[in-house]
């Protein structure tokens, strides 16, 4: 049960980079295409860097909701640990 909560987390970690990441290469992206005038720049954003974006936020609030649950074991020792 510890690896798959590893490999959860690791996902998680590596979904929430990517997204803030992509995030500020479509922000920025946006604002350059903006300042720039060019309507077709904001087209490849909006078409070829948001759907990833969506994609990698759906997958970090997945795991980020799997890893909100903690063994009834992990529980137990915490609540000793606390009553000490």
């Amino acid at each position: 049960m510890h690896r798959i909560r590893q490999a959860i987390q690791a996902i998680f970690v590596l979904t929430l980079a990517a997204l803030l990441a992509g995030g500020v290469l479509f922000v920025v992206g946006q604002a350059v295409a903006l300042a720039a005038g060019q309507g077709g720049w904001l087209d490849f954003f909006d078409d070829a860097v948001k759907p990833p974006l969506c994609i990698a936020a759906s997958v970090c609030a997945i795991a980020g909701f799997l890893l909100s649950y903690k063994s009834r074991q992990e529980q137990d020792v915490k609540e000793e640990a606390n009553t000490r």
